[in-house]
């Protein structure tokens, strides 16, 4: 097995197949004299079967999707979770933009590069970044778990703002009270059938819900979303 360190944690697997090795390629361990937090192997076995019961997938698919799916449930063992969003990092801060696949994150968090510079912003993670609480702060970190999109990145931000975005005709925003965001976020993280994850993510999240602002943001999916965003959430007048 090769190591791998994938958000701060040192991660065991041997790909077999060409998507996960060439995404997970990045976040190859240079000191193989570490020891591992934990192991991802899928059986040959397992992974036919994965493709059996889904035949539109290939086993590389198989292998990519499954190695996410237990990436995550390890994830909650480490002081972490995985949150279904587009994560964009600016100004040394990560923003990141969930709702339910083809709301448009991807598209609003592009509209952040154009708007700010493609040298001054960074994807973190297009799909599914991870969040970790570390040293009393809330990050976001790059994971090669990144969906159909290849854009991840090696790299760990605080965050500044987590939005549920939602198509408007125009731009608004909203904070959310902790019993809103709960089931917003429930929508979008793996909810684990383990007692011991379970509690582990309630833990997570009761720390989130005061650590981290949530808002509610309706977007027009133009670039002047991304420069409304970034004030709302900031409270300033940017300088762009």
């Amino acid at each position: 097995m090769a190591l791998y360190n994938i958000a701060g944690l040192n991660v065991e697997m041997s790909p077999k197949f060409e998507h996960l090795k060439q995404y997970a390629e990045k976040y190859l361990c240079k000191n193989n004299n570490v020891k591992a937090d934990f192991f991802i192997d899928l059986p040959d076995c397992f992974l036919e079967e994965k493709q059996k019961e889904n035949p539109h997938l290939s086993l590389s698919d198989c292998e990519y999707i499954w190695s996410g799916a237990m990436f995550a449930s390890k994830l909650l063992q480490n002081n972490g979770f995985v949150l279904h969003s587009s994560a964009v990092e600016y100004e040394g801060k990560a923003y990141l933009f969930s709702a339910k696949s083809g709301t448009g994150k991807s598209t609003h968090t592009s509209f952040w590069q154009e708007v700010f510079g493609y040298d001054k912003t960074l994807i973190i993670n297009d799909d599914k970044p991870a969040i970790r609480y570390i040293d009393g702060k809330f990050y976001t970190l790059g994971t090669p778990f990144s969906g159909k999109s290849s854009l991840n990145s090696d790299v760990s931000f605080p965050i500044k703002a987590l939005c549920f975005i939602y198509r408007s005709e125009k731009n608004e925003i909203r904070r959310l009270s902790a019993s809103e965001a709960i089931p917003l976020v429930f929508e979008q993280t793996l909810r684990p059938k383990n007692a011991n994850s379970a509690q582990n993510l309630l833990g997570l999240l009761d720390g989130f819900f005061r650590l981290v602002p949530i808002y509610s943001l309706g977007v027009t999916y133009s670039k002047d979303s991304a420069l409304f965003a970034y004030e709302a959430i900031n409270g300033v007048k940017s300088a762009e």
